[in-house]
């Protein structure tokens, strides 16, 4: 919800600060940046300490970063947040994606990943209302204080409810200190009838051992960097592999440019539809819900009967579709008295949403599919990776090109769609590649 509170403001504080779409693109892309830096050291630290820590703290990092867009009054401070918040979301989202993959097989990860995107939906779908409600009614600032200390607040449940799915974790320094914190008190307890020099120089092994632990923690942090960037090229020499990165990286492209930076502007266009904060909010909650209904019903079909290929395909078509006709349903929209007809922007919107659904789950289920086991961290590292590559060049490059054609958010909205297009029929004859190779390369093995 906290997510989706935020979604349908994000435009009047643009409004607020006087901000251009280009700003406003680096705004977005700013999220992607930190992301896209956090990715590999999130997916390095969740291996190496475990999932539940990162599903916790993480919290507090997005905290910070949302509730300080209620004290920004300049470009660079909205800059910052967004920074803050992308780091948060790198950790939380390497945790989420891997606490799933740990507990489901590649028969059912697009099934068990569904409930978490289901969840993220339904968050987002009741978040649009609120959020809306409450920035006509508290005002845009209160709003995102209360939004930060809910993220506060689910740090506290996080740590209460969640367990560690990983084998063994390794921890903290922190947590490494305060276990032999506690033994040291133990055998202290036990041993009391010794002298005071004794357990002087117990204390002085004791803090010598923690440092030694604390410097070959960070420096095997390090080495684990450098090994995960060197497992990467390995991972990009496999087709499959290779191809949904890419194309999961013209994706995001697309949907910063478009759904992120276009669409917000284009509601709130006080020359065209020019929504309030509460329509705005019914917009992302309509999108949102049907995610919510259609996630589990697509993601079991997606593998049982479709396949993730297959389902990265339709999704991408049905979204681009979608985008090139967007521009024409605001503007019949628009041009109605008093926007009585919101139908065909309704229909639209519907069928982006139905192709975000679809595609949900599909890119990290099929990479997960691809990959051993041992690989599967560091190949959704890499593919989110890429994922924000597009995400950071998408935002800022569509938000430019809306500032060069003079604010024409129509044309950086179709150029968005034609792009995003020309990847999915680059990836659909990939995978037709792809297939008949392999079963050429079988039927010549039992010749």
């Amino acid at each position: 919800s906290s997510v989706g509170i935020v979604t349908p403001i994000m435009p009047f504080v643009v409004e607020n600060l006087g901000l251009s779409p280009g700003q406003y693109g680096l705004v977005v892309s700013a999220f992607a940046l930190a992301k896209m830096v956090g990715n590999v050291p999130a997916a390095i630290a969740v291996e190496y300490h475990g999932r539940k820590p990162y599903l916790v703290y993480s919290l507090s990092v997005i905290a910070l970063g949302v509730g300080g867009i209620g004290f920004a009054t300049q470009f660079e401070h909205l800059y910052t947040c967004r920074l803050l918040t992308g780091l948060g979301v790198a950790a939380l989202s390497t945790a989420a994606t891997l606490t799933m993959s740990d507990i489901s097989t590649p028969r059912n990860r697009a099934t068990t990943m569904a409930p978490i995107m289901s969840a993220f939906s339904a968050g987002t779908a009741l978040g649009p209302a609120m959020g809306g409600l409450l920035a006509d009614s508290v005002g845009i600032s209160p709003t995102f204080y209360l939004v930060g200390c809910s993220y506060m607040g689910l740090t506290v449940v996080n740590h209460m409810l969640l367990t560690e799915t990983k084998v063994q974790p390794i921890l903290f320094p922190w947590q490494q200190l305060e276990r032999e914190h506690q033994q040291q008190r133990r055998q202290q307890q036990q041993q009391q009838h010794e002298q005071t020099s004794n357990k002087h120089k117990q204390n002085k092994k004791y803090h010598d051992a923690s440092s030694s632990s604390i410097s070959s923690s960070f420096q095997n942090i390090q080495n684990a960097t450098q090994n995960a960037l060197g497992q990467w090229i390995p991972l990009l020499k496999d087709d499959r592999v290779r191809n949904v990165v890419i194309m999961n990286g013209f994706y995001w492209f697309s949907l910063a440019g478009s759904q992120l930076t276009l669409l917000p502007l284009m509601l709130t266009n006080p020359h065209g539809l020019a929504l309030t904060a509460t329509s705005v909010g019914k917009v992302y909650m309509g999108m949102s819900l049907v995610q919510v209904l259609g996630n589990p019903t697509l993601a079991k079909f997606v593998d049982m009967y479709l396949g993730k290929g297959p389902a990265i395909v339709g999704g991408c078509t049905l979204i681009s579709s979608a985008m090139l006709v967007l521009p024409y349903a605001c503007e019949y929209s628009s041009s109605i008295p008093d926007h009585g007809d919101l139908s065909m922007l309704a229909y639209t919107l519907g069928i982006w949403a139905l192709g975000s659904t679809m595609l949900s789950t599909a890119p990290v289920a099929y990479i997960s599919d691809t990959v051993e086991e041992s690989k599967r961290a560091q190949a959704i590292a890499l593919l989110r990776t890429m994922g924000d590559v597009g995400f950071l060049l998408g935002a800022s490059t569509t938000g430019a090109l809306a500032d060069w054609t003079g604010g024409n958010l129509d044309l950086a909205m179709q150029s968005s769609a034609g792009l995003l297009c020309t990847a999915t029929t680059w990836f659909a004859s990939r995978q037709y590649y792809t297939y008949y190779a392999n079963h050429t390369d079988a039927t010549k093995s039992k010749e």
